[in-house]
């Protein structure tokens, strides 16, 4: 299992449309190529694509019309639709924003720098897919959820705007009129102050100064980091804006936790078309995760520990194991286990004892991603199931909860003491032939 993702491309041959599928496939990407609409349209029901890119630039399709129709088309079942090629006019990002399309490239994207835009893209197609076979699941376990609903009617953006205002607030006003409201903060110390009350802004955008007085480089590039490490704030998307000489360093930025970084001012429509797509992106990601805790019913949830059943799961893990073997994508599972746990209860009675077992998925479940599934297995262990995840990235997060685990003092009921418990994990990735027991049985063996 080796693909990040599998995508389709749209657009006429040529030398370009080549060096793209080539350099996709060489960053992880399973990229398949079609040259007309029907074709796109057909093989984005059958494939079970992760992404669909579509060439603005083609002479042989009209890639906006084309780009909307995927995105009403309820039977893509929220496949994130990417244009690629536009010619930065603000006309084509109008055009764009209005498509509902979640991604856009003007023509001079380095087709390297598109990789990591892409990624978000393809876990935002992991939870719609992973929402939605919960959904399913949770129905047939006897608690209807209603169907997850797509942003038809999206509400008002929130935005946040930081620093010193070069005239952007002004143009966004004029661009989205009343569906966007727009919070001013002076620096990146009022913004963090204003962030520790407020966290739910649906994106944040500042103007690098050259002078410094408001916004340098360095501020920019902390501020960024401290967003980005924040849970409470769920990776709200930040949009650097740069001056056009000096400034900050892209690639430092977007290492740093900038979602975005443009040299162009806001009158050109990127900074409308980049705050627009990626705000709506947050609040399609909020209401995701809002709707993954719903499926948390009676009929699936372990009563004592607050966790996914383990029937739950392992109903969950035969349409997983399926669809990794058919999309041939990863599929990870770690087992926790709590070896001392037990004899908390020897020692501080039953309360203390299933105050400890309620704690730990919770602890657990705030360390994972929210299409990550947490079930509780039996007595005081712990299945997680990580889809779309390769052994390596697994790893080193079961690595860092074990770590935080293991030098946690727990604070228990009717316990005046703080307690601490030993942690082990065995983790196994699908391998061709698997089956869901020998996944589970494969995982189990590795408990160190």
């Amino acid at each position: 299992m080796s693909r990040l993702a599998n995508v389709l491309i749209a657009g006429s041959n040529g030398p370009r449309l080549d060096e793209m599928v080539e350099t996709l496939s060489a960053n992880g990407f399973q990229a398949t190529h079609c040259t007309s609409a029907a074709g796109l349209l057909e093989e984005a029901r059958i494939g079970q694509p992760d992404l669909a890119l579509i060439d603005l630039a083609s002479p042989d399709l009209d890639g906006m019309q084309l780009a909307t129709t995927m995105t009403q088309d309820a039977q893509n079942d929220g496949m994130p639709v990417i244009l690629f090629g536009a010619d930065g006019s603000d006309n084509q990002f109008t055009q764009a924003v209005e498509a509902g399309v979640d991604e856009i490239f003007t023509e001079s994207t380095d087709l390297e720098e598109m990789r990591p835009r892409l990624l978000p893209l393809v876990r935002l197609a992991t939870m719609r897919r992973e929402l939605a076979e919960r959904i399913a699941l949770t129905t047939k376990f006897g608690d209807p959820v209603a169907p997850h609903s797509s942003l038809t009617n999206p509400p008002k953006l929130e935005l946040l705007q930081i620093g010193r205002d070069l005239g952007e607030a002004e143009a966004l006003k004029k661009a989205m009129g009343d569906q966007c409201a727009i919070t001013t903060t002076p620096s990146a110390f009022t913004a963090s102050l204003l962030l520790s009350d407020k966290p739910f802004f649906d994106a944040c955008f500042l103007a690098i100064d050259e002078i410094g007085t408001n916004m340098s480089p360095d501020q920019a590039i902390d501020l960024c980091n401290q967003i980005r490490l924040s849970p409470r704030l769920y990776n709200m998307p930040v949009v650097l804006i740069n001056p056009h000489e000096g400034g900050v360093d892209t690639v430092l930025a977007l290492q740093n936790g900038a979602t975005r970084v443009l040299s162009r001012r806001a009158e050109n429509g990127e900074l409308y078309a980049a705050l627009s797509i990626l705000g709506r992106r947050q609040q399609s990601r909020w209401q995701i995760r809002q709707a993954m805790l719903n499926t948390m019913s009676p009929q699936t949830t372990d009563p004592r520990t607050g966790a996914y059943t383990f029937a739950y799961m392992r109903a969950h893990l035969e349409t997983l194991v399926a669809a990794a073997r058919i999309r041939d994508k990863h599929l990870t599972l770690v087992f926790f286990s709590f070896p001392d746990a037990p004899g908390i209860k020897d020692q501080f009675g039953a309360t203390a004892s299933e105050h400890m077992l309620r704690q730990l998925p919770q602890w657990i479940n705030a360390m994972v991603r929210i299409e990550d599934m947490v079930a509780h297995y039996t007595g005081h262990d712990f299945c997680i199931a990580l889809p779309d995840t390769p052994l390596d990235e697994a790893l080193f997060v079961m690595n860092r909860i074990a770590g935080v685990l293991t030098y946690t003092d727990f604070s228990l009921r009717e316990v005046y003491q703080p307690v601490t418990i030993s942690v082990e994990f065995g983790i196994a990735e699908i391998e061709k032939g698997d089956t869901t027991d020998t996944l589970i049985d494969r995982a189990r063996a590795t408990l160190d």
